[in-house]
């Protein structure tokens, strides 16, 4: 299983670094991901998609111009909240804690990066090589209603 695993990570990794690579030749940021590598969750109104992936798969210079450290046992959350009706993307506020297997819980800071035709929100966390957390965030795109919550879990390997 841990070898399917890093055969997995080897080939999202080239995929990734190719994709931002092409992101910064364009000067934009882009942490939108190919359709299989998302996970999503729908309400009536917005489509949510979320992922987590090692900063190493972040070129040095997308790392240094949204201010995120690029290191081995570093992460990105990204979120992004898109209008089930028009497809387009959506402010919201995004709020969250983690927590790992022996009951710590860090709250998570959200950055909002704006693009032309996207917004994102992420939040960078540390980690040790197999350590999984436990996500339980808060996304509001309307402040007159009441917030959806999404709960996920993922296991975080240090990258090669």
């Amino acid at each position: 299983r841990r070898q399917h695993i890093m055969n997995l990570t080897c080939h999202l990794s080239s995929i990734y670094r190719l994709l931002l690579a092409s992101l910064v030749l364009s000067f934009a940021l882009s942490l939108s991901l190919p359709s299989y590598a998302e996970q999503a969750i729908q309400s009536q109104k917005y489509d949510i998609h979320y992922n987590a992936f090692n900063t190493m798969m972040v070129t040095p210079e997308v790392a240094q111009a949204y201010g995120f450290t690029r290191a081995r046992n570093r992460a990105l959350l990204n979120v992004s909240v898109i209008d089930n009706v028009t497809k387009k993307s959506l402010p919201a506020v995004v709020t969250g804690t983690r927590k790992n297997i022996i009951g710590q819980i860090l709250p998570l800071e959200f950055l909002q990066i704006k693009e032309q035709n996207a917004i994102y929100y992420i939040a960078q966390l540390r980690f040790t090589e197999e350590e999984m957390w436990r996500f339980e965030l808060q996304i509001q795109p309307d402040l007159n209603a009441d917030a959806i919550p999404l709960k996920f879990s993922q296991t975080f390997f240090l990258e090669q």
